[in-house]
């Protein structure tokens, strides 16, 4: 298992959410695609993750835990010597500096970043699908490093990917409105929003709450769907989500790596920063934005929500205005890069 071998340390957790790896699948389902095998290494790996393996196809290995710990660190390294992987991408704020520069001393690293903010990790490669992603700034703090910046490398799912390619229902003819708050809406506002949003919206337009694998309410929501009146429907990890996607006339969503999923749909959208580091890569974003981490959001989020929904000639607009920003092949791009680029080699420390 060596010249081909993509390993990806990454972890996802209720509290943090699953966006890291979910951006890591899409990059792995290509490279699986051209060839390559894949192997995922996390610390606690939640049951749904072996799941998501298997639709890579990918191989999961468990890390013992703390994550950032020295047994982490040390375990990763023997896989790093027993699998010789051609690039180690690594992905998570948790995981600090030192952690990541003991990676790159061991072999080729792929830096999955948001944000210029760190210090020098000697990474190979960087990648950031964010629109105001800075060479610039990102060469301040890895020279060396191949840039893959910018839309034009936004890691898309392999589902999302093959129904950009279709040809898409009018918006005038989808009565869908689908929200979705990312793999474990961190805020619970899908439970915040769904009665307002029911208020706010016409009883004829059908309202779909996507609910991820790490989402711990999802009982409680169910109860409260079928409470409001006309009933919501909630769907919780489905095995594809580009059906929902397709058939909704405005999203919802957080505003993670899901937006550009989204884009490269064509779809109009309303984007709520949950986390902290959604809210620099929503500047100056495709959507707009609102801030979910405020009390009251849920309301602002609403009332937005029915006026863009009241507005068609508006969404058609912003339709328009989204082709060809995002095509759906960053994470092919990428994936052939760490397969095919020749990275500097390293001696074992």
């Amino acid at each position: 298992m060596s010249g081909s071998t993509v390993l990806f340390r990454v972890d996802a957790t209720a509290a943090m959410g699953m966006g890291h790896l979910m951006r890591c699948r899409a990059i792995a389902e290509a490279v699986a695609e051209q060839g390559g095998t894949v192997v995922f290494a996390m610390v606690d790996p939640l049951p749904a993750a072996q799941a998501m393996m298997d639709g890579v196809p990918a191989r999961l290995l468990s890390l013992p835990g703390p994550a950032g710990s020295q047994p982490d660190l040390q375990e990763l390294l023997g896989l790093m010597r027993s699998l010789h992987p051609c690039i180690t991408v690594v992905d998570g704020y948790h995981l600090d500096d030192a952690y990541w520069r003991r990676v790159a001393e061991e072999g080729p690293l792929a830096a999955l970043w948001d944000a210029a903010d760190r210090q020098d990790v000697c990474a190979d490669v960087i990648i950031d699908a964010s629109p105001n992603a800075s060479a610039t700034a990102y060469a301040e703090i890895s020279a060396q490093a191949l840039m893959l910046l910018g839309p034009r490398y936004a890691l898309i799912r392999r589902d999302i990917r093959e129904a950009a390619r279709q040809v898409q229902l009018p918006l005038s003819q989808r009565q869908q409105v689908l929200v979705s708050f990312g793999g474990s809406d961190p805020l619970n506002l899908s439970m915040a929003l769904l009665p307002v949003l029911r208020q706010r919206l016409p009883a004829s337009v059908d309202i779909t709450v996507l609910a991820g694998a790490a989402y711990p309410h999802h009982q409680d929501l169910r109860e409260l769907a079928d409470k409001v009146v006309p009933p919501v429907q909630v769907v919780v990890n489905p095995p594809s989500v580009a059906p929902l996607f397709c058939r909704a006339g405005l999203v919802i969503s957080a505003a993670g790596g899901t937006i550009g999923e989204l884009v490269a749909l064509g779809l109009p959208a309303l984007s709520v920063v949950v986390a902290q580091n959604q809210a620099a890569a929503s500047v100056d974003g495709p959507y707009p934005c609102i801030d979910g981490r405020v009390p009251g959001a849920e309301q602002r989020i609403a009332a937005q929500a029915a006026a863009m929904w009241q507005d068609l000639p508006g969404r058609e607009r912003m339709v328009q205005t989204l082709r060809g920003v995002v095509d759906g092949e960053g994470a092919v791009r990428v994936a052939s890069a760490l397969l095919t680029t020749h990275f500097r080699e390293r001696l074992p420390s």
